[in-house]
């Protein structure tokens, strides 16, 4: 495969950009726009805070038969396997998750319905948008788009043998022959950022980070280079950002530790509470990402520029729409 000129790399990366974008605010205004579905959204779901969180990510990014906390723990490598063995321990006593030989854990019955629950009924607030004159054509093109990446990627051979990914193709999501909707987007968006995923550990592993470090200085840099996917710039919002992913032994102390030797190093400044990565931590999380980027781009359908130049049109009237929506509702504003 020919390597891409720095041109088509810079437009592939916007237009990768752009479809997590439109992932994001998809989600963001099927919430306002349906407070009381928000509110209710996981209704009947006995698990909560850290077990709720498992609950749906391990339903959602991991074989529901075969759940084993390594497997986890490859993806939220600040995690460790007994912090997550515990929870999982605690969906089992919900009825959520049973035990099975060697250590690992299935779905049960009441597992799968509570993610599929939650699932439909994101699903269902989505596909409730009025999304203006993004037609169902549109819809078809971008789901279509969607797919083609994901089988591209499938048919890629990393060094790294894409763990995240393959895992993620066999949690509980959207089948890829079935009517495209909308809602579609958002659960084929979290699959191609399953396969980043892989990239971003690679990377971390090549430069050395520890893994909480890396977590907590990304999350900052979404302040200054993704501000829709920005949700922490305080200590507390890091931690609750943290475990929300996956469960961390004495949370606060560890996230203090890893901010503190950031602080340290200069990649990150504290002022009056609220954190800021410095021009050295950009500049170091701007390398580290464009190099997960261009992995990931490399194992990318090869789409001609009139390809690309369509879709980044149709997400360009996807994106507005979205953003009318959001700031048409009362307090409503982008995230």
């Amino acid at each position: 495969m020919s390597k891409p000129s720095q041109e088509t790399l810079g437009e592939e990366r916007r237009l990768w950009t752009d479809l997590q974008m439109a992932e994001t605010l998809l989600f963001h205004a099927a919430a306002v726009t349906h407070p009381q579905a928000m509110h209710s959204l996981f209704d009947g779901i006995e698990a909560q805070g850290p077990a709720r969180d498992l609950l749906i990510r391990a339903g959602s990014g991991f074989p529901a038969e075969s759940l084993r906390p390594e497997d986890y723990l490859a993806r939220y490598p600040f995690s460790n396997v007994g912090a997550i063995r515990g929870v999982f321990d605690e969906l089992v006593n919900l009825g959520y998750t049973s035990r099975r030989p060697a250590g690992e854990y299935a779905l049960t019955t009441q597992g799968v319905a509570a993610v599929q629950t939650w699932m439909d009924r994101v699903a269902g607030m989505m596909s409730g948008l009025d999304m203006g004159d993004v037609s169902a054509y549109d819809v078809e093109m971008l789901v279509q788009s969607d797919v083609q990446v994901i089988e591209a990627l499938e048919r890629s051979e990393p060094p790294h043998e894409s763990p995240i990914l393959r895992c993620r193709l066999q949690g509980i999501g959207p089948a890829l022959d079935a009517v495209p909707a909308l809602w579609h987007h958002w659960q084929h968006v979290w699959t191609i950022l399953a396969a980043s995923e892989d990239e971003e550990e690679a990377v971390r592993r090549d430069r050395g980070v520890d893994p909480l470090v890396w977590f907590i200085r990304r999350q900052l840099w979404f302040l200054d280079r993704r501000p829709w996917r920005a949700r922490a710039r305080t200590r507390d919002e890091l931690v609750s950002r943290a475990i929300g992913y996956a469960p961390i032994e004495g949370p606060h102390a560890a996230c203090a530790a890893a901010l503190d030797a950031l602080i340290e190093g200069g990649e990150v400044a504290e002022r009056e509470g609220t954190l800021r990565l410095t021009e050295t931590g950009l500049s170091a999380c701007d390398h580290g990402e464009a190099e997960i980027d261009a992995r990931l781009l490399a194992r990318w359908p090869q789409w001609t520029p009139d390809e690309v130049g369509g879709l980044r049109d149709l997400l360009d009237r996807l994106i507005e729409r979205l953003l009318d929506l959001i700031r048409n509702q009362k307090g409503g504003s982008p995230p």
